[in-house]
């Protein structure tokens, strides 16, 4: 029986990933070099130009770069650049053997996607960053996340609306944290944010929209052992609340009596209009 095609599809594919993979290990049959600073990166103009518009035009015509078959690059990371290489053949690059937090190093993988044109490069780096966000712990508590959204503010285009929201959605979301000056260890984001204006512009305005006043929203912290995590809570005398922490993985139910001591916030619940 003939196998199904959806399976040759996909192994067809598979095999050409694996070639062009071999083809950038192996340095065979290359034409063009990609020079930064010390570092050289042997490569194949039909593929490299393919897949980056910046490579495509400056093998061009009359171009310097076109003659000598040398494309030099300038202010960049060269593990950025390494690994923005090996997206070109490989669709997919990893950022665990770098010495960078993924954090940061996926910011400037967006950088180095835009500067240089890398067809989806930019989405997946967003999409790399979301997931170490939301998923490692307090990661939004670092310095790394306080560095990677200075760069994104300055390195990258104002209309990445991804890369800004999927950063803002996260600090909006544990903004009662990291704004407080009594939370020490959120001081290196704080000053980040007073040097970055226009970060600051755009979490204002997320977090300053027409108001509509309801009742009392209560902020609490987590009881749980050196856990900072919060959440809001409109609980009131005489009634219970459960609460479960995504981060430490701390979980009880009380009454509002005992939720009082783990308060942190008494503020109005607040819903745009």
């Amino acid at each position: 029986m003939a196998p199904h095609y959806e399976q040759t599809r996909d192994a067809a594919n598979a095999a050409l990933l694996t070639d062009l993979s071999t083809l950038l290990t192996s340095e065979e049959h290359t034409d063009l070099k990609i020079k930064l600073g010390d570092r050289v990166w042997n490569v194949h103009k039909a593929i490299v130009c393919a897949r980056s518009d910046f490579f495509a035009k400056a093998c061009k015509g009359d171009f310097k770069e076109a003659k000598d078959g040398v494309v030099e690059i300038h202010d960049d990371y060269p593990e950025v650049i390494d690994k923005m290489i090996h997206y070109i053949y490989k669709t997919e690059y990893s950022e665990s053997d770098t010495e960078l937090a993924p954090v940061l190093f996926n910011v400037r993988m967006v950088a180095a996607a835009e500067k240089y044109f890398v067809k989806f490069l930019a989405a997946l780096a967003v999409s790399k960053l979301d997931y170490f966000i939301s998923n490692v712990g307090t990661a939004w508590g670092s310095k790394d996340f306080a560095d990677a959204i200075a760069e994104a503010y300055t390195t990258t285009h104002d209309s990445d609306r991804e890369l800004r929201d999927t950063l803002l959605q996260m600090v909006v979301a544990h903004a009662d944290m990291l704004f407080r000056k009594e939370f020490t260890e959120f001081a290196h984001f704080q000053d980040m944010a007073a040097k970055t204006p226009s970060f600051s512009a755009e979490v204002a305005a997320l977090l300053a929209k027409p108001l509509e006043i309801s009742p009392i929203l209560n902020i609490y912290y987590c009881p749980g052992d050196d856990c900072r995590e919060s959440f809001r809570s409109a609980i009131t005398d005489g009634q219970r609340v459960k609460w479960t922490c995504d981060y430490c993985g701390w979980e009880d139910e009380d009454d509002y009596s005992w939720w009082q001591s783990y308060k942190i916030a008494e503020l109005p619940v607040v819903e745009a209009t």
